[in-house]
């Protein structure tokens, strides 16, 4: 007999959801808020009300042996007759609640009356809907009564549509686990270090540990991570693998190793997560089922397309789902949310587990998961997950929203004026004290309280407009709202609020300078998590960073490559400082020359910001006429990035010389083997641009542990050197050379941090001394390649 567990609401939701997708009844109240009305109305129902009522029952059906639980919201006896009550709370009316979504309410009811009667014997029992809406605190009840033989023959329905679900589910479960015991490593031999990296993840999986591995690039870090935790999975170890990623290139990667494994004999259903607004169908993405067909009926549709999706694929990546979304005439990214239920292996961004907005509720809205995480390239997460954990507003949302809300809508135009006029005071207050920035460590709690009670009226709004441009208009500004006041939530002795008056507008922003605890507590909860890179040095700066709290592991490979391979030269007679940044325009491209004049092929060179950069290539350009030049542009689509990558090609007939931004999209992540790439020149330490919120962290980590300027500047800083010049070597046939322009570099400050596999890297006191250094290794490398 199969044994499982579902909880009452994820059961009727999953059964009997109905409706269309509209974002226009976005619910403002999150669980905290939800449950503080619960509490408020619980306690002034007396006490003989029973509150938070812990049920279950064990539901047998043909061979599955399913537990039913879930926690009654109250129980009480009204009379001789005993009651369910179920709370539920909204902006809207009762009235205006939709006949749907009424009716799953009492169903989720209806479950926990049946497990009652059956636990008590009772004939009968009435279900009650108790409704609050936030905006009037109004409170509606509605009470229907069921005998033991209805609620019986209610679930019995339920059951059987599921049940067909969870033998889908077991039946797949036996198959993937088979397999992945007897799965071997997809390759013929490890590369070195590469054994060594899957057995510390193996065992950091399995005793549920988080692993911090730092592994260069070409040690094949996706499958020696993804092949072990697979092997943990096929022990009936957990439920599913999720595979976090910061940039689309990574997530096709893991793609590629999925494949690898499944042709290796795997069995394994996999998704991979597109955004949204890259997914949707629609040229504007308006997500209600007057503006979108793919939103109208969604629900009515999606457990069809699920059954013939599941049925036929396994490894669901953004082309299929858009296939099958077309075919069912449902919302793509709705479809790969619905589908990673019953998915192995989840790859998506790191949104999808870290960003507290928008992280998938239906894997962890509750703490416990029976998950794994796998975050590859994590030194990203550092300033994600800052960007995550803050949020901005400006006065001009609420200016627009005053154009946009009618003139009948006086609360909410009395409301927005408040607003603005705190905002008018701030400016005020900058041209009186001459300050275009400022900060405090309390937040902004009478914008906050404004704010709260604007998106109420918004809500109630959005419910009643019949003008459909004229919500659409009002939603982004919504959001904005949203996202500010559920970030105000977080506000800690991690936070500034930071107030910006610019020409245009003024912003408010709550920035989150250390997220190390909310890290923690997100990678709490998954079973086990390996936290991997290229560049993760050191490594007790990123495990205590990235949450990796007092019991995490830390792990370091060594280069599988020869270092012969790669000439590490620093240039120490050239100064990029910003006071001396004019002085070595010639030199850094005379350096460049030096480079590219020792062996025909394709290079790329790295600065640290797009100003230096072209002031640099219009030099080189005019020094060196004839050499090809291609330069990256800021806010390149994908395409204009493919296209730009295509130019690299193997075998190049002529030298190409590409300019790039440091830490920007062609730094990291890309992969130009062979002869596509064979010389990388990287311009300064990488210090990110000094600005206010720099300064806040420094000032933050120099009280917090007197490590300020390494935490805000140096090690952000030389990660992006590490990950530029990782770009050459990418397996054991390449072969190139890293110039390192800047006499910093050779300073205890920044040696210290230099990889095991850079310490031979050689100073160049003097350009003749450089240009020896380039053309003896490649004389080198010919006169080995010769033999």
């Amino acid at each position: 007999m199969r044994r499982g567990k579902i909880s009452v609401r994820d059961l009727v939701e999953f059964v009997l959801r109905s409706g269309d997708i509209d974002n226009r009844r976005t619910s403002l109240h999150n669980a905290q808020e939800g449950a503080r009305i619960h509490r408020k109305l619980q306690k002034e129902a007396g006490e003989e009300y029973q509150s938070e009522v812990f049920l279950k029952t064990i539901y047998n059906l043909a061979n599955d042996s399913i537990q039913i639980e879930g926690r009654a919201d109250g129980i009480f006896k009204n009379d001789s007759v005993w009651v369910i009550d179920e709370i539920k709370t909204s902006s809207s009316s009762f009235e205006e609640l939709e006949a749907a979504k009424k009716e799953l309410f009492f169903a989720q009811a209806m479950v926990y009356a049946y497990i009652y009667v059956l636990d008590n014997q009772l004939v009968e029992i009435d279900v009650r809907l108790t409704y609050f809406q936030t905006t009037t605190e109004q409170i509606t009840y509605e009470t229907r009564r069921f005998t033991n033989d209805q609620l019986e023959s209610f679930l019995k329905d339920l059951m059987t549509e599921y049940s067909r679900w969870l033998l889908f589910q077991d039946d797949w479960r036996r198959v993937r686990n088979t397999s992945l015991e007897q799965l071997l490593f997809p390759y013929e031999e490890y590369r070195k270090g590469q054994r060594d990296l899957a057995v510390v993840s193996y065992k950091a999986l399995k005793t549920q540990k988080k692993l911090f591995t730092e592994a260069p690039t070409g040690t094949g870090k996706t499958i020696s991570t993804l092949f072990p935790a697979l092997k943990v999975l096929g022990e009936e170890q957990g439920e599913r693998i999720f595979y976090l990623t910061a940039k689309t290139i990574t997530r096709s990667v893991a793609e590629d190793a999925a494949k690898s494994l499944k042709e290796k004999g795997a069995s394994l259903k996999s998704v991979t997560l597109t955004a949204k607004d890259k997914i949707c169908f629609l040229d504007e993405r308006l997500c209600n089922p007057v503006d979108c067909k793919y939103a109208n009926g969604y629900y009515d549709r999606i457990n069809e397309a699920l059954w013939d999706l599941l049925h036929h694929e396994n490894q669901m990546t953004r082309s299929v789902i858009e296939t099958y979304a077309k075919k069912h005439t449902i919302c793509p990214f709705e479809l790969s949310l619905d589908v990673s239920l019953f998915c192995d292996l989840i790859i998506a961004d790191y949104n999808y587990l870290f960003d507290p907005i928008v992280y998938l509720r239906r894997f962890f809205e509750d703490n416990a998961s029976d998950s794994y995480f796998l975050v590859d390239e994590a030194h990203n997460l550092i300033n994600r997950s800052r960007e995550m954990y803050s949020a901005s507003i400006s006065d001009q949302v609420f200016i627009a929203l005053t154009s946009l809300i009618p003139k009948t809508k006086r609360k909410m135009h009395k409301i927005l004026a408040k607003i603005i006029s705190e905002f008018d005071l701030l400016k005020e207050q900058s041209e009186r004290e001459g300050w275009r920035f400022k900060h405090q460590q309390t937040p902004a709690e009478t914008l906050v309280n404004l704010l709260f009670q604007l998106n109420e009226q918004i809500q109630e709004l959005l419910v009643e407009e019949t003008d459909n441009s004229r919500k659409n208009q009002i939603l982004p500004h919504y959001f904005e709202c949203i996202r500010f006041l559920k970030i105000s939530e977080f506000y800690d002795d991690s936070y500034e609020t930071t107030i910006e008056v610019g020409l245009y507008q003024i912003k408010i922003k709550q920035f989150c300078m250390d997220p190390s605890n909310f890290l923690e507590a997100t990678l709490d909860k998954g079973k086990g998590s390996l936290l991997f890179s290229a560049s993760l040095s050191p490594l007790d700066y990123y495990q205590s960073r990235l949450g990796g709290g007092e019991e995490s592991f830390v792990y370091r490979v060594g280069s599988p490559f020869e270092k012969s391979n790669q000439a590490i030269l620093i240039a120490n007679y050239i100064q990029t400082t910003y006071q001396k940044r004019a002085n070595s325009y010639l030199q850094i491209v005379e350096a460049i020359g030096t480079m590219i004049e020792a062996k025909q092929g394709n290079y790329l060179v790295f600065f640290s910001s797009y100003q230096y950069l072209d002031q640099v290539a219009d030099l080189f350009k005019e020094i060196y006429p004839n050499v090809q030049t291609i330069i990256q542009e800021s806010n390149m689509n994908e395409e204009e990035r493919e296209r730009f990558l295509k130019q690299f090609h193997s075998n190049p007939k002529q030298t190409l010389v590409g300019f790039c931004v440091l830490g920007g999209i062609f730094s990291e992540g890309i992969d130009l083997k062979g002869d596509r790439l064979i010389g990388t020149a990287i311009v300064g330490v990488g210090l990110p641009q000094v600005n206010p919120e720099q300064e806040l962290i420094k000032e933050y980590f120099d009280e917090k542990n007197n490590r300020g300027f390494e935490y805000a500047y140096q090690l952000p800083g030389m990660n992006k050197v590490l990950q530029a010049a990782g770009r050459v070597i990418r397996d054991a046939t390449d072969q190139g050379v890293v110039l390192l322009l800047d006499a910093r570099f050779t300073t205890p400050r920044y040696r210290t941090l230099f990889p095991e596999h850079w310490q031979h890297y050689q100073v160049c006191y003097q350009a003749p001394q450089l240009k020896q250094a380039v053309t003896h290794f490649w004389s080198e490398k010919e006169q080995t390649d010769d033999l």
